[in-house]
């Protein structure tokens, strides 16, 4: 079974002019996949990932992750679904200021209920395999923004979700962070087989996945899968999203 099905997915915005953000989108991502969502400004390609991560819902259609459709349930069942099954990264990191990189870390499994001297040991784990140990006692206000979304991407992935979901999670950094920031990605995508859907502009940030999804006017329009040559996918990537007469900053 597919870690994330869509089926037949639109979204429109109601008014006096209803606007259609997305059009019948239909795609399947598999377990262990690394896909990248990509797509000119105002092609559909935020609510989509908005619409998957259930903080909007759809028009019509039907979205299915590990077996299930989250937007059929109740607060209570979607809480836990959200803290368990769904790992967010946001552009903006969203650290909370006033805890410490580990605090921050530990959160979602103090909401849990799980013990804390279990808390504390999946936590030192986590952050020794991504290479954050030393940052732990550091405040958000302490450390750079490649090290804050690395505290980030370690809080997403702590309970260990079924599916990781990402919007823009360079779009904040420098070219060394971000290139930091993918291999981490990556290192998790291939070493612990995490399953990771990402929407993003940067054709560079897309080359790190195994798969580029191109929206177009709320439509799936273009799929390009990686080959052996990372530099050759890149390049894929951004003439197809020029052909889109994509502005500068959504082909870089």
């Amino acid at each position: 079974m597919p870690v994330l099905q869509v089926e037949h997915l639109s979204k429109v915005y109601e008014g006096r002019i209803p606007y259609t953000a997305l059009n019948d989108i239909s795609l399947t991502v598999e377990k262990g996949e690394f896909v990248a969502i990509m797509g000119p400004s105002g092609s559909g390609k935020s609510t989509f990932l908005n619409v998957i991560s259930t903080i909007d819902h759809p028009t019509s259609g039907n979205v299915i992750i590990d077996g299930n459709n989250p937007h059929t349930m109740n607060d209570n069942q979607l809480a836990y679904f959200r803290r368990n099954i769904l790992g967010f990264v946001f552009q903006d990191f969203n650290l909370i200021d006033t805890l410490t990189a580990e605090e921050n870390i530990m959160l979602p499994l103090t909401l849990n209920g799980v013990k804390p001297a279990e808390i504390k040991k999946q936590t030192q784990k986590l952050a020794q395999m991504l290479s954050i140990d030393k940052l732990l006692n550091k405040r958000t206000f302490e450390i750079s923004g490649g090290q804050a979304q690395r505290i980030a991407i370690a809080r997403a992935v702590v309970t260990n979700p079924t599916l990781l979901l990402a919007d823009e999670p360079t779009g904040n950094l420098d070219s060394k962070a971000t290139r930091d920031v993918m291999e981490l990605f990556q290192m998790l995508n291939q070493n612990q087989n995490a399953t990771i859907l990402m929407v993003t502009h940067d054709a560079f940030v897309a080359s790190y996945c195994k798969r580029v999804l191109i929206i177009k006017d709320g439509r799936l329009y273009q799929e390009i899968i990686k080959g052996d040559n990372r530099q050759a996918f890149q390049q894929k990537i951004v003439d197809a999203m020029s052909l889109l007469g994509g502005e500068p900053r959504d082909i870089t």
